[in-house]
């Protein structure tokens, strides 16, 4: 029994030990005073950074031993600004972990009771009236596009059904929560499925807007803009860098041209796309978020940045602090369009008219060609029927004397060459004009009685060696009454 208390107590001791050598440091921004402060995890005290690397302790902090013990080693403390200034609140990263340092109580606890779940690294965390939400992430080797919530009364996490058309993930895009809509904006985001595709990461150019009211998903346009294409397709794709959203803008990461930096920015409500007008060279060591690259601690609320930075010189080295108002700083922009507007000339409309247009000229081809034969034959008929000097008049005796004929079976060869006026020539030359005189007759004739072969040739019924000219049997009341007019 005694080994058992022993046992207990150098395990105690372990622990308390563990938690004093931990020094860890919360920080954040806080809006109204624009100061830095951290929590002190090793002195536990609240300090408010001074300048020149001083931080200054104001007051203690009461955090609970089990709080302490349980949060894991290496997290990522994230800041999510609130609207209630008494309340400061942190997000494990990855973990679905809420604290939360309550400025009158001065105690910093744990909220939630939630399992560590891992399937929301980087996702998009904002306040919506009043109530902690969650949008998107990454884990388990694929993206999501879960809209979540923090339920204070389970301590939960729940997650809200949702109709119409979600993006496929949300996830290293441009996401942003507009209370004046009760709206949430994505677009530009990642998906992955490591099943799909070889894993890779798919960038969509699709806006979306989904209404908390209607709790609907619509797809409003896409992204077209080949200037922020561009921009976009230059950098390395970062899926796990998202944009980060200021409240009224979302703010790219500056981009390097010919040793400085221009800084460009969207707003969510209008999709315009803007470039910094003044001089950005008092930014040049500045920074939107923290890197692996970066030495400097970014803290971020809303609008304001806060940088701290080492700046080194030859006989000292001292903390640089830089604090930057973004959205007063964009009120001097450059417009270059909107991201969602198609240039003329790709529009889906311009191209419509485009197709139409084309469809409508080759069918006219087509109309204008046929229109043209058909012309060309009426034109024929007429001729053949109305203008005497256009009409063979040995086809007209020919007619005449296959009429007589008919009932008889019509006329032999030698006899149909001495009313065409062949019977000089030689044999061959007599059959290959004969033929193309018949040939060219029964077109003509063919407006008129609608047969396609009105002088037929048969054989004779004495001698099949024999041939006979007659009238198709179809047109000969047409040909009587051609001849009589």
């Amino acid at each position: 029994m005694g080994l058992s208390i022993k046992r207990a107590l150098l395990l105690v001791i372990l622990l308390q030990i563990g938690v004093q050598t931990r020094a860890d440091f919360y920080y954040f921004l806080q809006h109204k005073d624009q100061k830095a402060y951290r929590i002190n995890t090793e002195t536990k005290f609240l300090e408010r950074y001074e300048g020149n690397g001083k931080w200054l302790a104001l007051k203690a902090v009461l955090i609970p031993t089990s709080t302490l013990v349980n949060i894991p080693k290496n997290i990522i403390f994230e800041n999510i600004p609130s609207l209630d200034p008494n309340k400061i609140y942190f997000n494990g990263n990855c973990t679905n972990q809420i604290y939360v340092l309550d400025l009158k109580t001065m105690v910093f606890d744990r909220l939630d009771e939630t399992f560590y779940r891992g399937d929301n690294c980087h996702a998009y965390r904002f306040f919506r009236q009043g109530v902690l939400h969650s949008v998107g992430g990454y884990g388990f080797w694929r993206t999501n596009n879960h809209i979540t919530f923090f339920d204070e009364k389970s301590k939960e996490w729940e997650a809200y059904t949702s109709s119409g058309t979600p993006p496929p993930g949300i996830y290293g895009g441009f996401t942003a929560y507009l209370p004046e809509k009760d709206e949430l904006i994505t677009f530009m985001n990642f998906s992955h499925d490591i099943n799909l595709n070889n894993g890779a990461f798919f960038r969509d150019r699709n806006i979306y807007a989904y209404s908390f009211k209607t709790r609907h998903w619509s797809q409003i346009g896409m992204v077209y803009s080949e200037e922020f294409l561009d921009l976009i397709n230059k950098e390395t794709a970062q899926p796990h860098i998202g944009n980060y959203f200021t409240g009224k803008y979302f703010i790219l990461p500056p981009k390097a041209f010919s040793g400085s930096f221009k800084y460009y920015a969207i707003n969510p409500y209008t999709f315009e796309f803007i470039r910094l007008k003044e001089d950005a060279t008092k930014l040049t060591k500045f920074q939107i978020d923290e890197s692996s690259k970066t030495i400097n601690l970014v803290l971020r609320n809303h609008e304001l940045i806060l940088n701290i930075r080492p700046n080194q010189s030859e006989s000292n080295v001292f903390e640089e602090l830089q604090l930057v108002n973004i959205d007063a700083l964009f009120a001097k922009s450059v417009s270059l369009g909107q991201i969602d507007v198609n240039k003329w000339y790709q529009s889906e409309i311009f191209i419509g008219l485009v197709s139409i247009l084309l469809i409508s000229f080759l069918i006219w081809l087509v109309f204008k060609k046929v229109k043209s034969q058909f012309s060309k034959r009426f034109s024929y008929s007429n001729q053949f029927i109305s203008s005497d000097q256009l009409v063979i008049e040995s086809v007209i005796r020919l007619l005449h004397r296959l009429v007589e004929s008919y009932p008889t079976g019509g006329i032999d060869v030698d006899e149909t060459n001495v009313i065409l006026g062949l019977n000089t020539l030689a044999q061959d030359a007599q059959r290959y004009k004969r033929s193309a005189i018949i040939k060219e007759a029964n077109l003509k004739l063919a407006f008129i009685t609608h047969c396609a072969d009105t002088i037929q040739r048969q054989d004779s019924d004495l001698d099949r060696r024999q041939k006979r000219y007659m009238i198709n049997s179809l047109a000969i009341n047409y040909i009587k009454d051609f001849l009589k007019s």
